[in-house]
């Protein structure tokens, strides 16, 4: 009993007392641990993610696939349904399913008997069929979105056209490029032609700015589209296509470029107090349109007085590039016959004696249905001695200095002076002065009668004949825009 106390009480030698885990095995254990809980985490996170994914994905084709079936029920309802399957996509295209949102993006385009393809249809091809892709995003789980495609062809019920009979595919699209809907759509046909009445008025654009006119007779049509406020590329309203030639088992594709006016005010000579040519066109430059000539107030009359101050304004197409404006009928044609440059102030490209030359005009933005202003530059100048009288200017046939010239040739007529000096705006360019006793007259040439009656108020001068000097402009005004700034 003594012994087994002692050997109980007795210290431990060292090599007994070692026996066991230290404090750095423990801790060394705890890391492996760590790490291995770590990993075995971060596998079921994974796979708990990737089974919401597929989870998801699979949703996600269901929904596609379930409304690519109902897309294909409405086009087997009557043979004019597959006309009201279009694209469709944002928050009215959404479905919400275990708490996941689900957004759906429908694109949908024709696809026609030649191949072509496009929203509305863009070729002589007959209608065949739709195609269309299904996309569905969603949120993965991991801060980012998944996305799946569902594709399908959806043919309608019957040939869209009998045969014998043609197809008019109508496509409208706006200033920016994009579908135009809600334009209403009108078709006759051309008079002493062989189109007849519509049985179906074509109904206006859809969302994807398309309208179609079926079993049309063959022969010629008038195409005309109409919103209000609308107007086209070239500043027409309505925009009207015509002759459209239908024929019996094609299509004819008619595209409209439409969108809602923009207003644009016209500040002519802005600065001066000056009378303008009552039968002044102007032209309207655009990148994207080219030249439009227009006429802002009643080019016919012989009484109209428009003046700097009268800011007259017009509708226009609202290009994105915007507009450069000219006073009178500003040609940059090649052919001579209608080439008519001096308007345009870039057109004067030689440095005039102080090192000057022809800048062009700021160009105006315009928008949709919005409001812009242009100032347009013209030449200036004073006419004495003309009360009562009508004066006329016509540019020269013979250019001035620095005149790039106008060979198709410019008349500018004014209303009845009623004080004894006028001031005048001309379009740029070199002109010879007349007055007379009734509206165009020509009767009496200004500077052959007195060269000091006529002093130009802009840049300019005046080439009056002398005995000493002789130029092939002689006794003519020219209002130069180099160096000039408004």
């Amino acid at each position: 009993m003594i012994q087994r106390l002692t050997a109980v009480l007795r210290p431990r030698t060292r090599e007994e007392g070692e026996v066991g885990f230290t404090v750095i095995e423990v801790m060394v254990a705890m890391i492996v641990f760590a790490v291995m809980s770590v990993g075995i985490a971060y596998g079921i996170a994974s796979t708990l993610q990737l089974t919401q994914n597929s989870r998801g994905r699979e949703t996600a084709v269901a929904l596609a696939s379930q409304d690519i079936d109902q897309l294909r029920q409405t086009a087997a309802a009557s043979t004019s349904g597959i006309f009201s399957i279009a694209s469709k996509s944002g928050s009215a295209n959404t479905k919400t399913l275990g708490g996941v949102t689900y957004n759906i993006d429908r694109a949908v385009t024709w696809v026609q008997s030649d191949g072509a393809s496009g929203a509305c249809g863009t070729s002589t091809g007959k209608l065949a069929y739709k195609s269309v892709v299904e996309t569905v995003t969603w949120n993965n789980g991991r801060g980012g979105t998944s996305s799946t495609s569902v594709g399908s062809a959806i043919a309608p019920s019957d040939a869209v056209t009998d045969p014998g009979y043609g197809t008019v595919i109508i496509s409208a699209v706006d200033a920016s490029g994009a579908a135009n809907p809600g334009v209403a759509i009108t078709i006759t046909p051309v008079a002493d032609g062989t189109g007849k009445n519509l049985g179906t008025a074509p109904q206006p654009t859809d969302s994807q700015g398309c309208s179609y006119a079926v079993n049309v007779i063959p022969g010629d049509y008038t195409v005309t589209a109409t919103t209000t406020g609308g107007i086209d590329t070239a500043q027409s309203q309505p925009s009207i296509q015509t002759p459209i030639t239908v024929t019996a088992g094609a299509s004819s594709p008619v595209p409209f470029v439409y969108d809602t006016a923009s207003t644009l005010t016209l500040q002519y000579a802005s600065t001066y107090n000056a009378t303008l040519p009552t039968n002044m066109s102007t032209v309207l430059s655009s990148p994207a349109g080219g030249l439009d000539t227009v006429t802002p107030w009643d080019v016919t009359s012989s009484s109209l007085r428009v003046t700097s101050a009268s800011r007259p304004s017009l509708p226009v197409f609202p290009f994105t590039s915007g507009y450069t404006v000219y006073a009178g009928p500003y040609s940059n044609s090649t052919n001579a016959a209608t080439s008519c440059q001096s308007p345009n102030p870039a057109a004067w490209s030689t440095a005039s004696q102080s090192a000057a030359i022809g800048a062009s005009p700021a160009a105006v933005a315009t928008s949709p249905g919005q409001p812009a202003s242009a100032s347009v530059m013209m030449g200036v100048a004073t006419i004495s001695g003309v009360k009562g009288r009508y004066i006329t200017a016509i540019s020269s046939a013979i250019p001035g200095a620095g005149d790039p010239g106008c060979s198709a040739g410019m008349t500018m007529k004014f209303p009845v002076t009623t004080g004894d000096t006028a001031t005048i705006a001309l379009p740029f360019g070199t002109w010879v002065v007349y007055s007379g006793t009734s509206y165009g007259s020509t009767s009496k040439n200004e500077i052959v009668s007195n060269a000091s009656n006529v002093k130009p108020v802009t840049p300019g001068n005046v080439n009056q004949k002398t005995a000493l000097i002789i130029i092939n402009y002689d006794n003519t005004l020219t209002l130069d825009p180099r160096g000039q700034t408004s």
